[in-house]
């Protein structure tokens, strides 16, 4: 029984790891360039970097997708748990930088407004604390609508919303 608890662990392993590696390689040409130029690291230049680990996740809208999340992660872009998040919509073939942040994780959400999806991002501070961030579509960027901190507690997590602070420039 072992052995067989064994083997199937292995296969959903492999499973995912080669899914996570189709998500890399899914992302178009174009996109991939424009987040390696903008996710670039300062580094000296006598220190040579790996490139970093991309994986990509759709924003859909009315059945089409309308832009994409990109989560890089390498020794420059990652502190801790929260590693660079980038959102990009599409603009005829091209790409346009809509939100650059470092999060845990950034999701697009069901709630549509303006004809987009809203997003959720998670911030973590601690093991047992993060930072939640719920950004609404305001017609041309993507704007922080929701800020709170969830602390988790013992059953309930504890919510505490606050004041968003104005978006980075």
């Amino acid at each position: 029984m072992k052995k067989f608890n064994t083997l199937i662990f292995f296969i959903f392993l492999s499973g995912a790891m080669m899914l996570c590696s189709a998500q890399q390689e899914s992302l178009p040409p174009e996109l991939k360039a424009a987040v390696l130029k903008d996710a670039a690291c300062a580094v000296p230049t006598d220190a040579k970097e790996a490139e970093p680990t991309l994986t990509g996740l759709p924003i859909r809208s009315g059945g089409h997708q309308v832009g994409s999340i990109v989560l890089v992660q390498g020794p420059c872009h990652c502190h801790a748990s929260n590693c660079d998040a980038l959102v990009y919509l599409r603009n005829g073939l091209e790409y346009r930088l809509a939100l650059r942040e470092k999060y845990a994780s950034l999701h697009p959400m069901k709630i549509v407004k303006r004809g987009m999806p809203s997003l959720t991002g998670q911030f973590e501070l601690s093991p047992l604390k993060m930072e939640t961030t719920v950004y609404d579509w305001d017609g041309k960027d993507y704007r922080p609508s929701l800020c709170a901190t969830v602390t988790k507690g013992k059953r309930v997590p504890a919510i505490a919303q606050h004041p968003c602070k104005p978006p980075a420039q």
